[in-house]
């Protein structure tokens, strides 16, 4: 092992210890269990924003002159501010190496990265899509995530949280549909009440007309009797 990728290593390892420690708003990030060069991080979409309830998966590489040189940055889950499986153009990686500042830490990469992705600034990698899309996007990302193996095998937490969300999202969609069904079919109730209504309305009124009719005819062929009777006598 060269003295390089010692050094990445033993820093990549002191900064994962100081992660643990301290944990960033709305970020968190773990290493491969196979590789300590490639990370995965998980960004939370911050409030008053269009990635609002979003959860984002993403990966970054780390050379191994790291911390001299910049790691790539990617992201994983579909966002509608980058491209997915994308090394991304920013001051903080590697399309940037005159701009990388040996003392940035994975903190500083991930603060930098959540700063970028809710400005609207263009960039290699970016692209332009509506707060509608965004707001879709935010809301699919739960699902997303976890058909991703690694992304639970990373994320245990996260994915409970994830799971639990959308059992949740399942049983008021259940209740919804339940409530709609039930409006639907006393509708037809009351549409079905009103049509017999109106049916015995109208045979009602039939019926007393019929009766006048024989009433009118019985009288008229009363008075036919009685005229009939005078001019015989």
């Amino acid at each position: 092992m060269s003295m390089k990728s010692n050094s990445a290593f033993q820093r990549l390892q002191a900064e994962y210890r100081r992660l643990s420690k301290d944990p960033v708003p709305y970020l968190t990030a773990q290493p491969l269990s196979s590789n300590l060069l490639e990370w995965r991080y998980v960004v939370r979409g911050p409030s008053d924003t269009p990635y609002e309830g979003g959860i984002y998966q993403g990966k970054i590489v780390f050379p191994l002159e790291y911390p001299y040189k910049p790691p790539s940055i990617y992201m994983l889950t579909p966002n509608g501010r980058f491209k997915t499986n994308t090394s991304l153009c920013l001051t903080i990686t590697s399309f940037h190496p005159d701009s990388w500042n040996p003392s940035w830490s994975i903190s500083s990469i991930l603060n930098g990265f959540l700063s970028f992705m809710c400005d609207t600034s263009a960039t290699y990698g970016s692209i332009e899509t509506t707060q509608a899309e965004k707001r879709k996007l935010a809301n699919d990302s739960l699902g997303f995530n976890i058909q991703d193996p690694i992304f639970c095998e990373l994320f245990p937490e996260i994915t409970a949280e994830i799971k639990k969300i959308l059992e949740e999202r399942t049983a008021k969609l259940a209740t919804q549909n339940s409530i709609s069904n039930s409006v639907e079919q006393s509708s037809v109730s009351s549409m079905s009440t009103s049509a017999s209504t109106s049916t015995s309305w109208l045979n009602n009124l039939i019926g007393n007309l019929m009766v006048l009719f024989c009433l009118a005819a019985f009288a008229v062929i009363v008075r036919f009797i009685l005229n009939s009777a005078t001019e015989i006598q």
